[in-house]
């Protein structure tokens, strides 16, 4: 599935090609998983649809984003290089859904952008590789430098990355044509190690001697590409093969804008880390974390308008605007196939903070300052005379639902059952357009008992506030306490299931 299939009718005429997203895109996780595309190319090289194959994603979000035929129709009539350029359209309400499949499509074929060409359409592949580096068994597409493989050996570790000129230099004419040339890097993509030629349009018997000639071929070896970008072929006395000067200056040529381009995107990358994408949303997430550490650790909570405006902004920001809150559906996604700290970076603070914060800090910083559906119950409370006060009996029964909803949770994701785990939380409410019934009608009945009843859901409703408890440290550090125990029988649960698997 890396590569792309020719597509032939019953006489055998081509058709185009097509190709699939995974395995590369299963690191691009949406709201709670990858999402697997097919791409469809016509002859000249651009889009000519794009479907969904199979989504680990929640199948609101997944059905939200369906359901918008314009998100996919911006995609077509694109090549590989647009796509990895061009801005995408989210959709309203599936926004982590949307951006990771946006992801998936530059990392996937925005990553091989610079070596697609209509003269060179084949793809690098790994039997090439391999001849120059044996011990490789893998190629994975570098979704932040466009153009680029990972290299990779049996244990996982990248060994080099490989890339080609096609593309970049499809008009630069040797003899009679261009010369699509293999460049293998260093692991850290700084040095050229080898190229090798893949195809050429020149004449048979010059494109002979330029393979023949190992001087030459070795020639740029070790050359770091910052210095390749700026090469000056006759200051440095570079020659050419003998009976075959124009054919080895194109592909020396060739070499050299590749390496011009790959350094300008290097040049371009910001100073995030490798992959990661910064959104609005991100910047607005860091800001609620700041708020909330202020309203957590200063006095200014006391201040009751201070209290009210943060959680006005929680409520307003957080939920309609971002729209973007822990769940158990997305915390089990994560658990799964991993936190999307490439695409939603301000989400995953998000989160560590609410697992984190109970444990250091002895305190709820996610559920009385970050959640939004908590500031909204906050808001509402206590503004009725009249107020519910359940008996001891009832509360107690009332204090367990949420635990129940947890260890509904935790069966769901150890027995990969088909739950889904939204329908248990209000909190895709907020998300306008993609609400199902259920989320919904938990959300209204959980504002109107926030009137009677202070904080009600978060008392008597919400798994994630329960886990989040239950890593609360309480201080009986000297002996095992019923989160210990807890935590030891779902370690032992696991490691049965796994046992059994």
């Amino acid at each position: 599935g890396a590569g792309r299939r020719r597509v032939v009718d019953g006489e055998g005429v081509a058709l185009g090609w097509v190709s699939m997203t995974a395995p590369g895109s299963d690191r691009f996780i949406g709201y709670s998983g990858p999402t697997n595309l097919l791409i469809v190319w016509g002859e000249d090289g651009r889009t000519l649809g794009v479907r969904i194959l199979r989504s680990a994603d929640t199948a609101e979000h997944v059905a939200e984003v369906v359901a918008d035929r314009g998100f996919f129709r911006q995609f077509v009539g694109k090549t590989a290089a647009e796509l990895s350029e061009s801005e995408v359209r989210g959709v309203t309400g599936a926004t982590l859904t949307s951006s990771a499949i946006a992801e998936s499509l530059a990392g996937k074929e925005g990553a091989a952008a610079a070596g697609m060409s209509q003269r060179f359409p084949e793809p690098i592949t790994l039997e090439e590789v391999q001849a120059l580096r044996p011990e490789a068994v893998e190629l994975l597409a570098e979704a932040s430098w466009p153009g680029v493989w990972r290299v990779m050996d049996a244990g996982g570790k990248t060994v080099a990355r490989v890339t080609r000129t096609a593309g970049v230099a499809d008009a630069v004419i040797g003899y009679k044509g261009p010369t699509d040339t293999l460049m293998l890097l260093s692991a850290d993509g700084e040095r050229l190690e080898a190229m090798r030629l893949r195809r050429s349009y020149d004449t048979k018997r010059y494109v002979a001697y330029v393979t023949g000639d190992d001087y030459f071929l070795n020639l740029f070896a070790g050359r770091p590409l910052v210095e390749m970008a700026g090469l000056d072929f006759q200051a440095e006395k570079v020659e050419g093969v003998s009976g075959a000067t124009e054919t080895s200056w194109a592909v020396a040529e060739g070499v050299k804008r590749r390496a011009e381009e790959l350094e300008g995107s290097r040049r371009a990358l910001t100073w995030l880390p490798e992959g990661m994408r910064w959104r609005w949303r991100d910047t607005g997430h860091g800001l609620m974390i700041l708020s909330a550490l202020v309203m957590a650790f200063t006095n200014l909570r006391g201040r009751k308008w201070v209290r009210h405006g943060h959680h006005f902004l929680l409520v307003v920001y957080g939920g309609f605007i971002a729209g973007e809150m822990l769940s158990q559906g997305l915390l089990a996604g994560w658990a799964v196939h991993g936190a999307p700290w490439r695409s939603a970076p301000g989400l995953v603070a998000l989160a560590v903070v609410a697992l984190l914060g109970p444990i250091f800090t002895r305190r709820q910083l996610y559920c009385h300052h970050l959640c939004p559906h908590g500031a909204l119950q906050q808001l509402l409370a206590r503004r009725l005379p009249w107020q519910w006060t359940p008996g001891q009996r009832v509360e107690r029964v009332l204090k367990a639902v949420p635990w129940l909803l947890l260890a509904l949770v935790v069966g769901v994701v150890m027995l990969n059952a088909k739950l889904p785990l939204n329908a248990l939380e209000p909190f895709d409410a907020y998300a306008l357009g993609v609400a199902a019934a259920v989320p919904l009608l938990l959300a209204v009945v959980g504002v109107v008992a926030a009137l009677f009843a202070p904080l009600a859901y978060c008392r008597y409703g919400c798994p994630t506030g329960a886990l989040f408890r239950l890593l609360r440290y309480t201080g009986d550090a000297d002996h095992p306490g019923w989160r210990d125990l807890t935590a030891a029988l779902l370690l032992l649960i696991t490691w049965r299931l796994s046992d059994a698997i």
